[in-house]
């Protein structure tokens, strides 16, 4: 009786640490799950307005990062500036729809990532964007470094993505 009780009590304990290495397993990669969709939909979106888009510039108004700051014009008639830059103070990327023209101006850019995403590095290459008729289709490759930011995991899981977008627009 006592044997069948310690291999009974042996069972229950380890079916019960991996009951609860499965349901961290899971919460990890729901976390996972749900920072790739979040950066996914943010890279997209940018992604969307800027194949739209025209007169592509690096600036450094509202981050001190070279290349961590985009500004272009967008199609919509209403709001036709675009600025999208990393806040290296929050991890997150911030956009404006209005035009920057200092650094003061910054502030009233809104967040466009989630906070559950640290966004570590944001890098914006420009190419073929000199207006002319030799210019070559103008283009621009995004590239983001993020981390998911939930304090229940005890590691922390980044990834790196990187696109690029060709302008349809040219600058003739």
């Amino acid at each position: 009786m006592v044997i069948s009780i310690g291999i009974f009590s042996v069972l229950v304990v380890t079916t019960i640490a991996i009951t609860l290495s499965m349901a961290t397993s899971q919460a990890k990669t729901a976390n996972i799950q749900a920072t790739q969709d979040n950066i996914r939909f943010s890279l997209e979106l940018i992604t969307k307005e800027m194949r739209t888009g025209t007169g592509y510039e690096l600036k450094n108004l509202c981050t001190v990062i070279p290349g961590a700051e985009i500004h272009f014009l967008s199609t919509d008639p209403v709001t036709p500036s675009r600025v999208y830059y990393l806040d290296n103070a929050t991890g997150i990327i911030m956009r404006s729809k209005e035009s920057i023209g200092s650094s003061g101006e910054c502030g009233r850019a809104l967040p466009f990532t989630a906070n559950e995403v640290v966004v570590e590095r944001l890098s914006f290459i420009l190419r073929g964007q000199a207006a002319g008729g030799n210019d070559g289709q103008p283009m621009a490759t995004i590239a983001l470094k993020v981390t998911a930011r939930d304090p229940r995991m005890g590691t922390a899981t980044s990834m790196n993505l990187q696109t690029t977008v060709v302008s349809r627009l040219r600058d003739l």
